[in-house]
């Protein structure tokens, strides 16, 4: 192990983990678009919000 000037121990980061961490976010980030559009947009049907739409159009989308 390395330390910097100011003591702190540097450590490399190896290309899986490297991927793991992108692969990660991008999910995060996927997932938190998707409650965006269940808790905000409007159902293109019946006009309410996605999570109390009564058409069932997307009641799927609770399960995935």
């Amino acid at each position: 192990m390395r330390a910097d000037e100011n003591g702190a121990i540097l450590e490399r980061v190896s290309p899986g983990l490297l991927l793991f961490a992108i692969v990660s976010m991008i999910f995060l980030e996927v997932q938190h678009l998707r409650w965006i559009w269940w808790e905000y947009w409007d159902c293109r049907a019946c006009g309410a919000k996605n999570k109390h739409c009564a058409c069932g159009r997307f009641k799927w989308q609770i399960w995935i």
